[in-house]
């Protein structure tokens, strides 16, 4: 319970700074070359690609609630926000010639993601 409290106690613009970075850091690596994106080997199973997915848009989701958890008339945003960056991420990468395709399970992992986000942030911190 301990690192709930702390993170509480950090502020909204903290957050908004952070969410923004994370957002820079996921269009990145979601635009980056095929050859690219094959290089960067953490764990090499099946499905380790759609764990990703799933973690990145977790964090997403919730850092950007954190950052607009005081706005009460925004606080679908970050959901909404979340599940349309992943869909647009997907689309981006079907359209631009760089080796990256479009993928449903994707597109589902990102979403799942961004719904785990969103209930962390409402049990632990709202």
């Amino acid at each position: 319970m301990h690192l709930i409290s702390k993170l509480k106690t950090l502020s909204d613009h903290f957050y908004l700074k952070l969410a923004v970075l994370w957002t820079c850091i996921t269009i990145w690596l979601s635009l980056i070359s095929a050859r690219t994106a094959t290089s960067i080997k953490i764990w090499e199973f099946p499905g380790v690609d759609k764990l990703a997915h799933l973690g990145f848009y977790t964090v997403f989701c919730f850092l950007w609630s954190m950052g607009l958890r005081e706005k009460s008339d925004l606080k679908n945003i970050p959901i909404i926000f979340s599940i349309s960056f992943g869909v647009l991420m997907e689309i981006c990468q079907f359209y631009l010639s760089n080796g990256r395709s479009f993928e449903l399970f994707d597109i589902l992992a990102n979403i799942i993601g961004s719904f785990l986000g969103m209930i962390l942030f409402k049990k632990f911190i709202n």
